[in-house]
């Protein structure tokens, strides 16, 4: 006969493995994402002449990304190569399309090899990536097999491939790029003035986040009044569909009392929040004031 001590152990053995197997859950539902190392590893391990096109590729992306810092300097001085032509006839016009033209033939060519190089190494980065998903597979016992969806393993592995092929391939070779284009404007800027150069970066952070959170309300506000009116709608709909027991139980009164109260909700929701999309709104605006005036004043002009 089990005694209250046997019964009070039990209830703290099931608590305890209650416990973990929440625990267990909790671990389990947070997957652990792979490092950029890991990432890269299959495109890495294809062979040495993937690895060459993952370097020739990175000069390409390099190459691309310093074009905007080049048409940025270009347009600095073609303004004045412009206004010399009066004088000079069109030469200094004849020299600065030519110029353009020799910029857009090198961004062309390093597009191209960006383009080129990142997408054969993702190719082979996904082929190799299906084959260790497969090899993973085959290694499993047969246990494995009996509490997951094979069907749906399966079914995982083309949808994965291909959003690792356009993440390592496309979106790499532009991060790549973007990030070149971002210190060659840094260095640009700081070079032709470094008190416009100062002035623009304090107030960017102003711009880029008042802008996001406008943009963010508006979405937001559409996406919450249409939940809203979604449940007015099914008021109504229940209300005329079911026409002849509200009539019957004398219930009209009471269902548009309901209706109104759930089109006041979105009405309450889309003008719960007009203050801050306006709020940032200003302050976006005032923000590019500020810019333009901070220059003007640095600049003399």
């Amino acid at each position: 006969m089990a005694t209250p001590d046997d019964v009070e152990n039990v209830k703290d053995v099931a608590m305890t493995e209650s416990t973990h197997s929440t625990s267990n859950k909790k671990k389990k539902a947070q997957p652990q994402l792979a490092s950029f190392g890991e990432t890269m590893s299959f495109v890495w391990n294809c062979g040495p002449k993937v690895r060459l096109l993952v370097f020739i590729g990175t000069l390409g992306g390099m190459a691309n990304g310093c074009v905007y810092p080049i048409l940025a300097y270009l347009f600095s001085s073609a303004f004045a190569d412009i206004s010399s032509a009066e004088s000079e006839g069109l030469k200094q016009v004849r020299e600065l399309a030519y110029t353009f033209m020799i910029v857009g033939t090198y961004a062309l060519v390093a597009a191209t090899i960006q383009g080129w190089c990142f997408e054969i190494c993702a190719y082979h980065g996904s082929q190799a990536f299906r084959l260790a998903w497969f090899r993973a597979l085959l290694r499993q016992d047969p246990a494995f097999f009996d509490v997951r969806d094979v069907g749906g393993l399966a079914a995982q592995i083309g949808p994965n491939a291909t959003k690792y092929r356009r993440g390592v391939g496309r979106k790499f070779g532009e991060g790549i790029q973007f990030f070149t284009t971002g210190v060659g404007g840094l260095a640009f800027a700081f070079f032709s003035s470094w008190r416009v150069a100062l002035v623009i970066l304090a107030i960017i952070p102003f711009v880029a986040g008042s802008a996001f959170a406008t943009v963010y309300y508006n979405q937001n506000k559409g996406r919450l009044a249409a939940a809203s009116y979604k449940s007015a709608g099914s008021v109504a709909y229940s209300s005329v569909s079911a026409i002849r027991t509200v009539l019957s139980l004398n219930a009209i009164p009471s269902m548009v009392e309901r209706y109104r109260e759930a089109t006041a909700e979105a009405f309450e929701i889309a003008t719960r929040i007009l203050w801050k999309i306006g709020f940032f709104n200003g302050t976006f605006r005032e923000a590019l004031r500020t810019t333009q005036f901070s220059i003007k004043q640095l600049t003399g002009k």
